[in-house]
């Protein structure tokens, strides 16, 4: 019977080395299904301001989940009954000396002018990686009014003239499928500026992914440029003394570079 039972864990010992790996390769094609297909799924929001109420609701591939206003409560389910909490009872226990908190290490960065350049560059880069959001559908509606009728009709012409610059701007970074509808109006007998607005906006998980990858990976290497930096000046201060503010990073490339043709040559 051991024998049987020895012979048995064997083969069943020789069929998952076998087929091991081919379960592996399924897991983990699974795994990069389910990942594309979270990856490519459309989410976006839809957001309306009208009449002075707000209203927004999250989108999911068609599926809309309303999370303003807000629905109200059921009248006729009942609350649920909060349970009386038992006191446990405190043990005494010896009071421990106060120790003083340890100091957080800080990360020391320092950026120059020149990396602070880099980084925003690197930020603005990866921003436009995020591609085109694509718009199901925009609405608009202005009203200019106000007890001022001068003042009223500046501001109406001023947001006239935003819209006019605007427009280029958001037929670069908006791919539009649905309806557009704008319209500007002024209006001298009432108090208050009307402004009705909705939108409904649509993006794929990807975009943020990949945006979020080119602006990492951009100010990573940022940060490992400045690093090395600030190593290098302390390993020159260290060996000729404090620098002083008169030092320039190009004083210290070039004495890195003496220090490594020293090297080679030595």
């Amino acid at each position: 019977m051991t024998k049987w039972i020895a012979l048995g864990a064997l083969a069943a010992l020789v069929l998952l080395f076998i087929f091991l790996p081919v379960v592996a390769w399924i897991l983990v094609g699974l795994v990069v299904l389910i990942l594309a297909v979270v990856l490519l799924v459309p989410v976006g929001a839809d957001v309306a301001y009208i009449g002075g109420e707000l209203r927004l609701a999250a989108r999911v591939d068609g599926f809309a989940l309303q999370l303003l206003p807000r629905k109200p409560p059921d009248p006729n389910k009942k609350p649920r009954e909060k349970k009386p909490k038992k006191e446990k009872e405190k043990k005494e226990q010896p009071e421990k000396p106060e120790q003083e908190p340890k100091p957080k290490k800080k990360l020391n960065l320092n950026f120059t002018k020149e990396e602070i350049f880099e980084l925003v560059k690197k930020a603005l880069n990866g921003l436009g990686k995020f591609g085109k959001v694509t718009v199901r559908k925009f609405m608009l509606h202005y009203v200019a009014a106000g007890e001022d009728p001068y003042n009223t009709a500046m501001t109406f012409n001023y947001v006239n003239a935003a819209l006019s610059s605007l427009a280029p701007v958001c037929a670069r970074k908006f791919h539009v499928t649905g309806g557009v509808d704008v319209w500007t109006d002024v209006d001298f007998a009432a108090d208050k500026t009307r402004i009705d607005a909705e939108a409904s906006v649509t993006i794929r998980l990807l975009q943020v992914v990949r945006m979020a990858l080119a602006v990492g990976f951009g100010a990573l290497g940022v940060l490992i440029k400045n690093k090395l930096r600030l190593r290098r000046e302390a390993r020159l201060a260290k060996k000729n003394g404090p620098l002083t503010e008169q030092d320039t990073t190009d004083t210290i490339d070039i004495e890195i570079q003496a220090e490594e043709r020293n090297d080679m040559h030595g």
